[in-house]
């Protein structure tokens, strides 16, 4: 037992040993891991104080202007100074003896001059890039965040104070007279603006229903002809007319014209026996001249008493020759004869007598010996004939010669009897016989011809009527039928105008009208349902106007179903006439429009296209003409047809009818509107319209003129520098087509005391308006000096205000930090050597344009709108009616273009035009007071209040009743103004409230780094800088650092062995970041 018990001796302190070890070795580990959570907290306050000091180089000078705090423009040049302040804050290191001299003598005493102090925390940066000091991004003045958190920390003592001068508190408190009358133009507006728009429509009603109804009235009712049913039947029967007269000229084109043009009269073949007349020559016995040749007879010979000689020889010569020239004769007669009797055959009143003679002519013109025909032929044989009788008789005068035949005398005789007697019954005219087929040949010939001579002509054939002549009729018919057409043309033009409008006329369509009707009913039931939806005293004047034009009489006669129905009478009276001009355009012959022949070679032309010589040479008989007359005449013309057969119809109903004459309504029914149409328009005058048209154009480029002239404003400091947009990269711009109704719900915001949703807004608008500049801050400036120094400011005007503003010339322009009224909330001056847009940095802001003029023209014209707006409301309230002297005037106005005009021109179209003009000027007056620097009402609740105005009673009198009266006194007294109100709002108060609605809109942001602009650009001419930036005042830095606690303990020999119960080359337990944001 003794035994057992020593083998067990010194196990405690095994135990111990192992238990030990262990516990230190978890010790060791506590203690490491205390330090390093040691060292964060040592980390965090050395991270602290880095950046602390870091912040001390901060921008004096934007502090000192602007009441901002940012860090100077080159902080980035502190960042390793401060990142060296960080790293020996992480270290325990001796203190320098000005340390050591600082601190106690006992610790002094304790640590001892030479001692050393020891590190054991040991925390080092983990690398030399491990360790940096930046801005946070975006931190900077730059950032519109940033710069609104700025502005509000400086404002939040200062605004409430600030914001007791601005409009924002006159409005908080209603303060400002007319405020609630304000607070209703929202709805009011659309009163006013519903009002306006009927009063247009029921001026376009009436003027496009006037525009139509003159163009009918001057141009189709009373047209000349008067259209009628009468016109269409009357051209109906024209053509019925036309159709058989043609029918009558395209049978006698074939009897007579078509292939007679080569005739000429026939005169039978006539040669006197005396033809040839010879005369005694000293040449050659006889000589005889006849159609210009001279002809001879050879004597045998001639004696000196002058006596000729005939011999046998020549005798018998001249003989053989008469013999030969009586048969030639007899042969070319019988030939003529034969030929023309032989080609065509005549019978009285079957024969047509001029294809007979066409035919005859055609048969003796026929060539038989060289290049002569029949008739020529028969002719010259019948010459040669009585001239070899002629010569034979001039022989037989000359003294008996040698070698005579001895019967001479009886064979002379036998010759001359046989020419003389085919001489005097062939050869002399008149001559009848009607046993011989020659003369019963010629003298039907010469019949036949002289009495058609003139029947072969188109301009002396005659009709059936024998006394027009063919071209003439033919002529009649075209020129009646295009007179006809274009009368029919015409009517069908002028209401293809009235239906579908020409704006070179100014006549609107009556598509237009069914819309104008259609649209004033719209009109009048919208206003209407807003006056019933609006409660004020506007809206109670306005229900009870409406109530009488609801009762009226042209309420019920324009409307759209009577529109619709005037088109479609119209419509069916065009489609009448165009079916009838459609009628005269298909009515034609030979494919030709019978109202375009003209002339009888048309005519023949169009004919030609059916009609051929040859088919009309095939036929010599009445009938056989007739016949072929009939057939081409079928395929010529068209339509066919008798009577009326084949042509237009005519509807006779009367909603088809032509008529649109109101004195024949009791005959034919006459569209309604139309009829009231010409009683109310009947008596308009052109002039007095004409005049209104004048007189309101004028008005209107007035007004326009001057509406341009007061929203675009000289630039009173056109020296101010420009601002560059570089920090606003958003570019919105104040101003829509809702901003009123974003100032009316400011002002609803203001008046009701909710600043909690908008006070940092509030704040910044307050800084904008304190700190900066604007376009009338000079004559603004001034104007509360003189008011401080007790000057009566109602008595100023356009005449004097710059005498008494220049008079306290120094005192704005004073340094002196007693002088207020030109200073900043950091009592820094308001001026050009401070500011670089002196006088345009509030309406940068607010539009950002990069051009001061057009930023301020854009403040003064959304200035414009609303005061337009305002007055407009204003002047229906006090000048519709005659409560005032100005009312009077233009109801005046109104009343007597409305009975000039005949309601033409409406009364109330004419009192809402004269209100415009009115408000136009008086808005442009209150620009102009604005811009001198005076407060204008903010709602003009009396009539009285209106610097533009009429005296009814007195200056403008009643005689003045034209558009040009009331704009000849509107432009007198526009030239002048006066400071009538003391206790409304003034051109900052505009901007002040355009700022504050910009901040709650989507373009706060917009206008927040716009404001950055005009700062960093005053700053730049503050520090002469050209290169400061508001990006470069940064306002948050962040100190980031990656550390390191280098053990202590566990790495001691003691633990060498227990490495496999920990990984001894492991950092991530002992590394850590550290990252500490600060700023301003």
């Amino acid at each position: 037992m003794y035994g057992f018990s020593k083998r067990e001796r010194g196990a405690v302190s095994v135990f111990l040993v192992i238990i030990l070890v262990p516990c230190m070795l978890v010790a060791s580990i506590f203690v490491d891991v205390g330090r390093v959570y040691l060292s964060k907290s040592m980390a965090e306050s050395a991270a602290d104080m880095a950046l602390n000091s870091l912040m001390t180089h901060y921008d004096a000078d934007l502090n000192d202007w602007y009441g901002m705090v940012a860090s100077c423009q080159n902080i980035d040049e502190f960042y390793d100074a401060s990142i060296k302040c960080y790293k020996n804050a992480l270290k325990s290191q001796n203190l320098s003896k000005d340390e050591m001299n600082t601190l106690v003598g006992e610790f002094s005493a304790m640590i001892g001059a030479d001692s050393k102090a020891s590190d054991y925390l040991r925390v080092t940066d983990d690398g030399d890039d491990s360790t940096t000091i930046k801005a946070v991004d975006g931190a900077n003045l730059a950032n519109a965040t940033m710069l609104k958190s700025q502005i509000v920390d400086f404002m939040k003592y200062r605004a409430p104070i600030a914001i007791t001068q601005t409009a924002i508190d006159k409005i908080k408190n209603k303060s400002i007279p007319g405020i609630d009358d304000v607070l209703k133009s929202d709805e009011n507006k659309p009163l006013v603006e519903k009002k306006q728009d009927y009063c247009e429509a029921d001026e376009k009603l009436m003027r496009d229903s006037y525009n139509t109804y003159k163009y009918l009235f001057d141009n189709y009712s009373y047209g000349n002809p008067q259209p009628s049913n009468s016109l269409l039947t009357g051209t109906r029967d024209a053509m019925q007319t036309a159709r058989e007269q043609y029918r009558e000229l395209n049978k006698l084109m074939i009897t007579n014209l078509y292939n007679t043009s080569g005739l000429v009269v026939f005169n039978r073949a006539q040669v006197p026996l005396n033809q040839y007349n010879y005369t005694k020559s000293s040449t050659k016995c006889y000589k005889a001249k006849y159609d210009g040749k001279t002809y001879y007879v050879n004597c045998h010979s001639r004696k000196d008493d002058d006596t000729y000689y005939i011999d046998g020889t020549e005798l018998t010569k001249q003989f053989d020759d008469i013999s030969k020239k009586i048969k030639a004769f007899d042969k070319a007669k019988n030939d003529f004869t034969n030929a023309v009797n032989n080609s065509i055959s005549y019978s009285s009143g079957v024969t047509n007598d001029i294809q007979y003679w066409k035919h005859a002519a055609d048969a003796y013109s026929v060539t038989v010996s060289g290049s002569d025909d029949y008739r020529t032929n028969l002719n010259k044989k019948a010459d040669e004939m009585i001239k070899s009788y002629c010569a034979l008789n001039a022989m037989m005068q000359c003294t008996p010669g040698n070698d005579l035949p001895d019967d001479y005398d009886t064979t002379y005789k036998s010759y001359k009897k046989q020419v003389e007697n085919r001489q005097t019954k062939y050869l002399t005219a008149g001559v009848t016989n009607g046993s011989d087929s020659y003369l019963v040949l010629v003298n039907r010939l010469e019949s036949i011809s002289s009495n058609n001579i003139y029947n072969i002509e188109a301009t002396s054939l005659t009709l059936s009527d024998r006394s027009t002549i063919f071209v003439n009729r033919i002529a009649d018919i075209s020129t009646n039928l295009i007179e006809k057409r274009n009368t029919l043309q015409h009517y069908s033009d002028v209401l293809n105008i009235a239906i579908n409008g020409d704006s070179s006329k100014d006549i609107e369509s009556l598509e237009t009208l069914k819309h104008d009707a259609a649209d004033y009913a719209q009109k009048l039931n919208d206003w209407s349902n807003q006056a019933d939806g609006t409660d004020s005293d506007l809206a109670e004047g306005d229900r009870d106007e409406i109530a009488g034009i609801k009762a009226s009489e042209a309420a019920g006669n324009i409307t759209e179903q009577s529109i619709i129905d005037l088109e479609n009478r119209l419509r069916n009276i065009k489609s009448q006439i165009d079916s009838m001009i459609a009628a005269i355009d298909d009515f034609k012959y030979g494919n030709q429009k019978v109202k375009d022949i003209s002339t009888y070679d048309q005519f023949k032309n169009a004919g030609s296209t059916v009609i051929t010589e040859s088919e009309i040479n095939k036929r010599t008989t009445n009938s056989e003409l007739s016949s072929y007359a009939d057939s081409t005449f079928s395929s010529l013309f068209s339509p066919q047809g008798t009577g009326t057969e084949g042509l237009a119809s005519i509807n006779s109903n009367d909603d088809h009818n032509l008529l649109l004459d109101v004195a024949n309504s009791k005959t034919v029914a006459i569209p309604g509107v139309y009829q009231f149409w010409q009683e109310q328009f009947g008596s308009a005058s052109e002039d007095e319209i004409k005049k209104y048209d004048d007189e309101k154009g004028k008005a209107t480029g007035s007004q326009e003129k001057t509406k341009e002239n007061a929203k675009n404003r000289k630039n009173p400091h056109e020296d101010a520098e420009n601002i560059a947009r570089e920090i606003d990269t958003i570019n919105k711009t104040f101003g829509n087509t809702t901003f009123f109704n974003s100032f009316v719900s400011l002002l609803k915001n203001l008046t009701g005391g909710n600043f909690e949703n908008i006070r940092d807004n509030l704040y910044l608008s307050t800084y904008i308006m304190e700190m900066l500049s604007y376009s009338t801050i000079d004559n603004e400036g001034r104007y509360d000096i003189l008011k401080d120094q007790g000057f009566d400011v109602s008595t100023l005007t356009k005449e004097n205000m710059d005498d008494k503003y220049n008079s306290v010339n120094d005192k704005w322009n004073s340094d002196e930090y007693k002088d207020y009224f030109n200073k900043s909330l950091t009592n820094k001056r308001l001026c050009k050597e401070n500011n670089a847009a002196y006088g345009c940095e509030l309406e940068y802001i607010l539009y950002g344009h990069e051009n001061n003029n057009e930023n301020i023209n854009a403040a003064y014209g959304q200035i414009y709108e609303i005061r337009y707006v305002l007055n407009l409301i204003s002047a229906f309230e006090h000048f519709w009616n005659k409560g005032s002297e100005t009312g009077k005037a233009i109801n005046a106005v109104g009343e007597a273009i409305m009975y000039a005009t005949q309601g033409v021109i409406p009364k109330m179209a004419v009192k809402a035009v004269l209100i415009a003009l009115l408000t136009v000027f008086e808005t442009s007056n209150d620009l102009n007071r604005l811009e001198a620097g005076f407060s204008v009402e903010l709602y003009k609740t009396k009539a009285a209040m209106w610097q533009i105005s009429l005296d009814y009673g007195t200056n403008a009198q009643s005689g003045n009743t034209s558009i040009s009266d009331i704009l000849s006194i509107v432009e007198t007294k526009f030239g002048n103004f006066a400071n009538s109100c003391d206790n409304g709002l003034r051109y900052s108060d505009y901007l002040c409230i355009f700022i504050v609605c910009g901040m709650q809109s989507d373009i706060g942001e917009s206008m927040t780094l716009r404001c950055a602009d005009v700062i960093q650009a005053n700053m730049r001419k503050i520090t002469k800088d050209s290169g400061y930036k508001l990006e470069n005042s940064k306002t948050y830095f962040e100190l980031d650092s990656k550390l390191k606690v280098d053990p202590l303990l566990i790495t001691l020999p003691l633990y060498s062995d227990y490495t496999d119960l920990y990984d001894s080359s492991s950092t991530d337990w002992c590394t850590y970041n550290i990252k500490t944001i600060r700023g301003y």
